[in-house]
């Protein structure tokens, strides 16, 4: 016989929300990790260490500084000078 007009179960609504959010989750993460790995910023290179697989990736900043060389925006001293700065900061031996 019900007692309580079939409202006995009211606390069975928390596994259906714990479970809807951890599908949600789940999508959420799985979306996150796609597009990472098809930008090609899986998180496992770093401007000085490997890239994805194992390949060094080049220098970013060295690669600008080259740029901007080529095209006549900074003379070779300033080059030699900023390249310079640049392998003093990445050893940590930067200004005092």
């Amino acid at each position: 016989m019900m007692w309580d007009y079939g409202f006995g179960g009211w606390w069975m609504w928390l596994p259906g929300l714990l479970f809807g959010a951890l599908v949600i989750g789940g999508i959420v993460v799985l979306v996150v990790l796609l597009v990472r790995s098809a930008s090609g910023h899986g998180g496992t290179g770093t401007a000085f260490g490997p890239g994805p697989g194992g390949v060094a990736r080049p220098d970013r900043a060295k690669e600008i500084l080259e740029e901007r060389l080529a095209r006549g925006e900074i003379t070779p001293d300033e080059f030699r000078s900023l390249s310079t700065t640049l392998d003093e900061g990445r050893r940590g031996g930067g200004p005092a």
